[in-house]
């Protein structure tokens, strides 16, 4: 609201389903200044002179903008993870990737406008597969690499431009320690920077910014996974790895056990896939329709590091099954995603 007199204010107001530019009194009277029946109404200024704003100068690096690229910056990722995570523990910051499903042009030209069926547009299987833990995703995924944790926690990488990215903070061993549960872009050029991890919204930098580890050196490219970079692709990643490992005991002519054979069901699901999430041997987040976390999950709560399948693996009598480092990465990485 904008006041005009001390009766009177400038607002935006929707008495029915579109915002438009009124008059309100303090008595309630209403006067309707203008609306438009396609788009809400929002934010009125008095049109009236005003000082210029400054000119913000150096926002965009043109070298990185010739690369389509942005640089990100952390001070500390231990910011916000206070008592939970112990300085140290974090070496690497991943790179994902939320992947969108292009629109559908129609044949008039234009692009379809809603999403319907729902439940199969963002991303398959969705509400296809539901474990002890619920959905097991809901956006399609991918990874672009993992990058450097210094010692004091902070980070300095470049990034492709035009991306839905988050970051997932992990240990020495992939493990994933917390997760960015929003998502962040940069335009070509453009540096962006931020405290922590889930750091508080309240607080400012402890240190200059030129102080950071990571800023005395160029900011890194991230390092791709051993199988790519991309969206992932389970049956490329981590089909491979069970059929080397566990498919010659965990098959369909073993009963009362899990089978992790690649065979597809009716749906196109792979029956290791179906077989691991609805066993829960795989912890995740639930993506249901609103039955998400709505808080600020604590560190090590959830993914890998609550996965029954690493308590398994480490069994001695677990048929000395024993992955490579890479095979183990592949199936983390999956997991966590």
């Amino acid at each position: 609201p904008l006041p005009i007199t001390k009766d009177v204010i400038l607002v935006a107001h929707a008495p029915q389903d579109r915002f438009g530019l009124y008059l309100i009194d303090r008595y309630g009277n209403r006067e309707l200044l203008y609306t438009d029946p396609g788009i809400d109404s929002i934010c009125p200024l008095v049109f009236r002179p005003r000082p210029l704003p400054p000119v913000m100068h150096g926002s965009i690096v043109p070298a990185l903008a010739e690369k389509d690229k942005g640089q990100f910056s952390i001070e500390n990722v231990y910011r916000g993870l206070e008592g939970q995570v112990q300085p140290g523990a974090a070496k690497y910051l991943r790179i994902c990737e939320e992947v969108p499903t292009p629109l559908r042009q129609m044949p008039d030209g234009t692009y379809q406008a809603d999403h319907d069926p729902f439940m199969s547009w963002y991303a398959s299987p969705v509400d296809l597969i539901r474990g002890p833990f619920g959905w097991p995703s809901y956006v399609a995924k991918g990874v672009i690499g993992t990058v450097p944790i210094e010692a004091d926690g902070s980070a300095n990488f470049l990034a492709p431009a035009r991306c839905v990215l988050f970051f997932q903070l992990l240990d020495a061993n992939y493990n994933e320690i917390q997760r960015m549960r929003s998502v962040v872009q940069v335009r070509p050029g453009e540096r962006r920077s931020c405290i922590g991890c889930h750091e508080s919204r309240l607080i400012t930098p402890d240190q200059s910014y030129l102080k950071m580890q990571a800023m005395k050196k160029d900011p890194v490219e991230p390092t791709p996974p051993p199988w790519g970079a991309g969206p992932f692709w389970f049956e490329r990643v981590v089909q491979p790895v069970l059929d080397t490992k566990c498919v010659s005991c965990h098959n369909a002519k073993t009963p009362n056990k899990i089978d992790l054979s690649d065979t597809r069901d009716g749906e196109s699901i792979p029956t290791s896939y179906r077989s691991l999430v609805n066993s829960g041997t795989l912890h995740h987040f639930d993506w249901g329709y609103q039955a998400g976390v709505p808080y600020k999950a604590a560190p090590y709560t959830f993914g890998t590091v609550r996965s029954r399948l690493w308590a398994i693996l480490k069994d001695q009598n677990h048929k000395d099954v024993k992955l490579s480092g890479v095979e183990e990465q592949a199936i983390k990485c999956w997991t966590d995603l």
